[in-house]
Parts: structure tokens; sequence; C-alpha cells
């Protein structure tokens, strides 16, 4: 499905409201709708802060895996896109700040989702805001996915370690590292 409004452009496909339809049949509907919200917030703090930049917002993907913002701006400075990877995790980690004290288990979501997020693989906003850190460093771009696929034998051997029964946990770290060789390594905003 695709919504078009003069420059700008929505795009969903299959995949997205089927994993929340079962994401919803899988957990509890508060827990679910407060996870929704966190993620939101993640997605208008990258929103807020492309406009902030006057990069502007092209075009807005809804996909299985999440939400991807791209930006109306063909050239960023490697600042601006330091600043827009940043933003999703930095709103997540101050909302939890800002909650822990009133709203507990709503913080914990949001520290999860910015720590989660500032994870370093290619598709998550932690290996973009590597890449932008490094982006002269071409050597250690070559070894990312190697790194990358440790990280994920680690989380899985760790979750064991740590008697992790739960699927999505092993699933996802799975689909971590084999994105990792998927991913155009220059990643678009």
């Amino acid at each position: 499905m695709e919504l078009r409004y003069k420059h700008f452009r929505l795009s969903m496909d299959f995949g997205f409201p089927a994993m929340i339809a079962l994401a919803f049949l899988q957990s509890e509907q508060d827990f679910m709708r407060r996870m929704l919200f966190v993620s939101l917030l993640h997605e208008l703090g990258h929103g807020f802060v492309m406009c902030l930049t006057g990069a502007g917002i092209r075009e807005i993907r809804l996909h299985a895996s999440g939400i991807q913002m791209l930006t109306g701006s063909r050239l960023l400075s490697t600042g601006q896109a330091f600043w827009i990877y940043l933003s999703g995790p930095l709103v997540n980690l101050v909302s939890a700040c800002l909650l822990w004290h009133t709203q507990p288990e709503t913080a914990v979501l949001h520290l999860g989702m910015g720590l989660f997020n500032l994870l370093p693989y290619s598709i998550l906003d932690g290996g973009a805001l590597l890449q932008c850190i490094l982006e002269c460093k071409c050597d250690f771009l070559k070894v990312f996915p190697i790194l990358s696929i440790l990280l994920s034998v680690a989380a899985i051997f760790a979750g064991y370690y740590c008697k992790i029964q739960n699927p999505a946990y092993y699933l996802m770290a799975v689909y971590l590292a084999v994105s990792e060789f998927f991913v155009d390594k220059h990643l678009p905003l």
C-alpha cells in the first residue's frame, strides 16, 4: 500500500500489520500499546531532527522489521547524519530517565529501545552512527559484518546461559547477523 502527497510518500508492506497483529496475539495488549508508543517516540525523534537540520522527510516506509524514514535531502553532512541517527535512541534514553520514578515499566521499555538501537548493526542506528564516526576508516567497515556476527553469536550464547526461552530473542539475533550481508553499507536516511 502506498500514499503520496506532493513530494512525500508513505508506504507499507503486508509484513508491517502482520507483525503488529502477531505481536498483539503473543503479548499483553497494554504492553504492546506502550511498546508502540515507545517506538513512535523513537521515530518522532528522528523526524524532528530531520526537519530541524533541514533534511526534511521524503518517505516513511513501514515494513515487517520496523519503520524507516528517508530524508528529502540527497547530501547530508556527517554531522547532520550523526545527529539524525542519534536522535531516536536519545529520545528513548531521556524518556527513560524522566519516567524512571513515575512509570518504571515504560521507562524500562524506553531504555531497552534506546540501547537496542545503539547496537552496532548496519540496520540499526548504532551501526549507522559507527559508520558516521569511522567514515574515512574503510578497513574497519570491511570487518564490520564479521564483528556483527560475533556479537550475535555472543548474544545467543548469553541468552542460552541466562535461560532465555523467548524464540523472538534468538530469531532477532540471527536476523541481525544475516542482515549484515544484505544491507548497503552507506545507509540512506
